[in-house]
Formats: structure tokens, sequence, C-alpha cells
């Protein structure tokens, strides 16, 4: 699926999706893939979701570069334009995994960054 796919829709659903929601989010953060993970927000069904993500930075667990991971809209309209207009933003500072590409090469460059700072 991470090969075929431009994007990742999202719909209200049950733990199972919010499982593909996170391991998606994820992958971006980890710079697996650089396609946007859009929510349709149908009658406001991801609230609380994007209230955890303000909540988690706030509190700085995540950074706030996390939430560009997500598209989010009310509308299908809405969202396919927010989709036509979305550039990847990668976060400097997050750990980017060396993985393998089809031939066995390295498809990166090493780069391991990691954010030690503590947050009391």
């Amino acid at each position: 699926m991470l090969n075929h796919a431009d994007a990742f829709i999202f719909l209200p659903g049950d733990l199972a999706t919010l499982e593909a929601l996170i391991t998606l989010a994820s992958w971006a953060h980890l710079h697996i893939h650089q396609k946007p993970i859009d929510l349709l927000n149908v009658n406001n069904f991801y609230d609380g979701f994007i209230a955890f993500l303000n909540r988690a930075i706030k509190n700085s667990f995540i950074s706030s570069n996390a939430k560009k991971l997500f598209i989010c809209a009310h509308t299908v309209n809405e969202l396919l334009d927010l989709l036509q207009a979305y550039r990847p933003e990668l976060d400097p500072w997050t750990f980017v995994l060396e993985r393998p590409n089809n031939d066995g090469n390295s498809s990166r460059s090493k780069k391991y960054k990691l954010d030690l700072t503590l947050h009391l």
C-alpha cells in the first residue's frame, strides 16, 4: 500500500483505523514516506485526536512539526483542495532510518539526529 498510494485519507473508523493512522504518522516521522495523511473530519470525529496532538506539542512530548503530517478537513472538496496544495515538510530533528531499496542498496545516506533534551 505504501508504494502504491499518493496520499492516505482516513474516514471516521474504529481502533484499526486509529492504529493505521498512528503507524503511517510514525513512518512519516521516521521519513519512511512523505505522503500526506488526510483526516476527513466528518461531524468533528477527529477533534479529539487534534486536541491530543496540540496537548502533546504544548507539553513538549512531540515537536510542533508532527502536526504538519496531517491534513484535516470537514468536507471532501476542502480536503481535495488541501491535498492539491500539500508540500511535504521534513522535521530536521527526527530519526531517519536507512532502508534498503529493491536492489538491496541503501536508499538514503545515514542521518541520525536524536533530540535528547529533557523537558521538565
